[in-house]
């Protein structure tokens, strides 16, 4: 069912933290507000709706292969690409390697965010190399891109301003808007403190390395987070939660699986929050992360992890700490962040499946 225009405002509503001409809200390596407060559910609860919301996502990921400063980011971003395939992205394009010059990617994100309806969800992720604007003046960092050739330049090179400018010129009022991005860089590369992204739903999460340490390609932890996140959550029962949530999940295994190797960031548009949007990505039962399939009784297993995890990644993960039993309870109070209501309802609880005031998973 298509909802009203005062429906979205809702969400607008519910989120108010600031003013809508403050600054956006930035949290870094803390639990946010995992409740669900958000009038508009995820594309996959309205799949038989007439007119169902539908999403559309840009993957962007690079090796660097031609270049001095190798990483290994297409092999995670290619199981983000099966995630959305698994969930139903309606609109799917994924960029690798020489694919992501910079026109390229502009011309991907603007022809994208233009087909996006009033109740459609846009979807970003990038996976590589950034780096500090090149014009001291400059409000934002940039993404690294290459030539038709893989190389890097500074005519290679595109801002975060830039990016969002492009896809929030064409991009319906309302369509709420997620940026995931994993960079081996120490700083954010989108900052929604753009004016554009004032009266939007947006929230932008972001991987970084300590600026302390040398940059260095471990593997793209933070896709990693974000993916056993999205496996355990399904297995306590979770497929209607907020982004606040999904955050709160993926710093809990950035701890217990990769010792907080990577910082995490969120960020919201001015006057909006992350307990205000639902987490698009919702894929059936029974969906396991690489990592999690990976692993057995004895650690990840070689000929299983082959093609599937980066060896740069391996050295990071705590594999003990994978695939182990959960209490359902804590879990779910644990990525609830500060408090312990106002979640959404399960598909057993969806489906009648469990009495009004209870649910079988807990």
């Amino acid at each position: 069912t298509q909802l009203h225009g005062a429906d979205r405002s809702a969400d607008l509503a519910h989120a108010a933290r600031v003013p809508m001409d403050g600054p956006a809200e930035t949290v870094q390596n803390r639990q946010v507000n995992g409740q669900s407060n958000y009038t508009r559910a995820a594309p996959i609860w309205h799949a038989e709706a007439g007119h169902p919301p539908r999403m559309h996502m840009l993957i962007a990921a690079l090796d660097y292969k031609q270049t001095g400063r190798p990483l290994s980011c297409t092999v995670a971003a290619r199981a983000v690409e099966e995630l959305a395939r698994q969930c139903g992205v309606q609109l799917l394009m994924p960029l690798y390697n020489e694919e992501c010059t910079r026109d390229a990617v502009l011309r991907a994100a603007r022809q994208m965010a233009s087909k996006c309806g009033e109740e459609d969800v846009f979807v970003f992720y990038f996976a590589g190399h950034g780096t500090a604007a090149e014009d001291p003046g400059a409000d934002s960092n940039s993404f690294v891109l290459v030539d038709k050739n893989g190389q890097v330049s500074a005519s290679t090179l595109l801002s975060g301003d830039e990016l969002l400018s492009e896809v929030f010129q064409v991009l319906p009022q309302h369509t709420r808007v997620l940026l995931l991005t994993d960079t081996a860089f120490h700083d954010v590369l989108l900052d929604l403190n753009l004016g554009s992204a004032v009266d939007r739903q947006v929230l932008s999460i972001t991987g970084t390395q300590d600026q302390n340490c040398p940059e260095e390609d471990r593997g793209t932890i933070f896709t990693h987070t974000l993916l056993l996140a999205i496996d355990k959550l399904s297995k306590v029962g979770r497929d209607n939660y907020s982004v606040g949530m999904m955050f709160n999940a993926a710093l809990h295994e950035n701890d217990l699986v990769f010792s907080s190797k990577q910082d995490l960031t969120i960020q919201s548009a001015p006057g909006f929050s992350p307990d205000a949007m639902a987490w698009p990505l919702v894929p059936p039962l029974g969906y396991q992360a690489p990592l999690s399939r990976c692993a057995g009784p004895g650690g990840i297993r070689s000929d299983s992890a082959r093609g599937v995890l980066s060896a740069a990644l391996l050295p990071h993960v705590r594999q003990e700490a994978l695939n182990l039993p959960v209490s359902i309870e804590e879990y779910v109070g644990l990525v609830m962040g500060q408090s312990l209501f106002k979640y959404k309802p399960c598909r057993a609880c969806n489906a009648g499946l469990t009495a009004a005031n209870a649910c079988a998973l807990q």
